[in-house]
């Protein structure tokens, strides 16, 4: 008899510990305290007949909370094998395998539940995140697919826009684009990807419309106000596209982005004083664009210093900043041709015409097909006073321009007062 008692209150000291450790367990989960929840289930599981499937699988997503995710799946895999089916068990593995970055086993259990589940749209959604994010942009669509035949879901609507766009099928892209917008109008980073490949198919209309009728009704928004400013900017709005970048400068942007483009604008319209000044503020913030390099010096070379009373040089800030680029510059003709070009002319402008011959032959070994070069050779001679190497030029142009043009005309009308002006050396 007193075994018998000594047993049931051994039977009923365990149950009150089972339930004090199941309260415990309960109020570490309401305050997110997983690492007191995952201790108290190891005490739990310790004891005999616990129900080690709904302990395990407990266990594993308090780990995954705390990113213990190997520790979780290790877990789990104790427990698999006593019901490797097991749905919860499969998915909550499937769980811990993504977040360590094992997607090959995380899809391939995803997959399994799949294939078990077929309804089930969440493991669905599974395989085409990680599809997606495995670059199988492909694959994710064909999932995405059989996703909104069963819920035409807007964020798998998006997945499967950017999935076409990083294939480079623009078009289809922005059919789902639309459709995202239509359910979400003013969903700014589908407005933003949009625009993208509208812009970047110089469809500037519609990413100005679509920008504006956003802006409407949210003035301030600074993912939009930069994408309306640059869609002004290459419609060749520039007076509108400063009026934007300034507004996003009072907003409390100093971006480069904005000091760039406000001065690019000014840059456009020749307002030379306001475009060295906006692209000064932004070589300050980054100087490692050549291509603002370059734009800044040609800027400050129609800011000529004055020498004398009447004589004017090229800025030396200006033939610094030239030469930068050219020391950025990795060898890429066009870029070679453009900066030699601007430099030819920097000189010229200010009648320095032995440097500016120099660069205009430069700007032409990287661009032959810039005939205009060798009119501009021709021309300085002509200034220089040297007739002969003038009409060398002049007619090495007449060989290869067209008749009739402007251009042509100009030299056609250079070497009759070139052979005039020799006829009057030889006469005298």
């Amino acid at each position: 008899m007193r075994l018998l008692y000594s047993i049931t209150a051994v039977i009923i000291l365990a149950g009150v510990m089972n339930c004090h450790a199941q309260d415990r367990l309960q109020k570490a989960l309401n305050v997110y305290d997983y690492r007191t929840a995952v201790h108290v289930i190891d005490s739990l599981m310790a004891v005999e007949n616990a129900d080690s499937i709904g302990l395990a699988l407990q266990k594993a997503r308090c780990l995954r909370k705390l990113y213990r995710a190997e520790e979780a799946a290790s877990a789990l895999a104790e427990v698999l094998h006593i019901d490797q089916y097991n749905i919860e068990l499969m998915a909550e593995l499937a769980e811990c395998h993504t977040q360590t970055g094992n997607t090959e086993d995380a899809f391939r259990l995803y997959s399994l539940l799949s294939g078990m589940q077929p309804d089930n749209i969440y493991f669905k959604i599974c395989q085409a995140r990680i599809l997606y994010r495995e670059k199988q942009y492909g694959e994710s669509i064909s999932v995405c697919m059989d996703i909104i035949q069963k819920d035409s879901i807007t964020e798998i609507l998006s997945m499967i826009g950017d999935g076409y766009k990083n294939l480079g099928k623009a078009d289809s892209a922005l059919v789902y684009y639309d459709h995202v917008l239509a359910r979400r109008p003013g969903h700014t980073s589908t407005i933003s990807k949009k625009a993208d490949i509208l812009l970047a198919a110089k469809q500037y209309d519609p990413v100005i419309e679509m920008t504006r009728n956003h802006l409407e009704d949210a003035p301030d928004d600074m993912t939009i106000l930069p994408i309306y400013g640059l869609a002004l900017h290459l419609k060749e709005c520039y007076p509108l596209s400063i009026e934007t970048f300034e507004h996003q400068r009072e907003l409390g942007d100093d971006s480069y982005s904005v000091y760039y483009y406000l001065g690019l604008n000014h840059y456009m319209m020749d307002n030379w004083p306001r475009a060295v000044k906006e692209l000064e503020t932004a070589y300050q913030i980054d100087s490692s664009d050549v291509t603002l390099v370059y734009q800044l010096a040609h800027a400050k070379s129609h800011m000529p210093v004055r020498t004398r009373m009447e004589d004017y040089s090229l800025n030396p800030e200006s033939e610094r900043l030239y030469a930068k680029a050219l020391d950025m510059l990795k060898p890429s003709p066009s870029m070679m041709h453009n900066i030699y070009g601007s430099m030819a002319m920097a000189r010229h402008r200010v009648e320095e015409y032995e440097e500016a011959i120099k660069y205009y032959e430069l700007s032409y070994r990287y661009n032959p097909k810039n005939i205009s070069a060798l009119s501009s050779i021709g021309y300085c001679y002509e200034r220089l006073k040297k007739f002969d190497k003038a009409l060398e030029y002049y007619e090495r142009y007449l060989k290869v321009g067209k008749p009739g043009s402007s251009g042509y005309k100009f030299v056609e009308e250079g070497i009759a007062y070139l052979k005039q002006e020799k006829f009057m050396e030889e006469t005298e």
